[in-house]
């Protein structure tokens, strides 16, 4: 079975697609990126991960900032994020989507967002970190030698006050706001 894993830079992903691997799942990677990729294309590496895409994510999120809510910001650009995913799942014939979504790890993880997220597609999405505590996830990275190739890096777009319980009636509004259309039909 094949999956398109979401992998940053991050710990997370990284790990989530470590234990993915482990249950026999063939991971294609997909990263947004903001100036490169380079600390994703040696995490691919370690993992084993063969085919990696790149979007550059800037634009996007440009648009998002200067059209929407920025307390939605987090949550339009992760479920333009799934979107993308599910196109490319469809081109690879891939059944999942991988992430390394972490419950309430940041704002865009709560339940409540996470059911806002999964309504934006029809492809399932497997979060095998959910229950993980971070210094769980942090163990495993160092085990699996990812770790020490992950960056720190924080989103420069994170609102101060992003939406925790966000609604969907108002997220889809929010979407009206920005050319979504030409956001997902990027081609990868």
């Amino acid at each position: 079975m094949k999956a398109i894993i979401l992998l940053s830079p991050g710990i997370d992903s990284p790990v989530a697609a470590c234990l993915m691997e482990e249950k026999g799942l063939e991971l294609i990677g997909l990263n947004f990126f903001m100036d490169n990729h380079n600390a994703v294309d040696k995490i691919a590496k370690k993992l084993g991960i063969k085919k990696v895409h790149y979007i550059n994510h800037k634009e996007i999120l440009t648009q998002i900032k200067n059209n929407t809510n920025p307390k939605y910001t987090c949550l339009l650009c992760k479920r333009v994020m799934y979107r993308i995913a599910e196109n490319l799942a469809k081109k690879e014939k891939a059944e999942f989507i991988v992430t390394g979504e972490n419950l309430g790890q940041v704002a865009s993880q709560t339940l409540d967002n996470l059911a806002v997220l999964d309504e934006s597609i029809k492809t399932n999405v497997l979060r095998p970190l959910l229950c993980f505590d971070k210094n769980e996830i942090i163990n495993i990275a160092k085990k699996i030698n990812t770790y020490e190739l992950s960056e720190n890096k924080k989103c420069l777009f994170v609102p101060g006050h992003p939406a925790t319980k966000a609604k969907l009636e108002i997220i889809k509004k929010e979407e009206l706001k920005i050319n979504l259309y030409k956001m997902v039909s990027e081609d990868i």
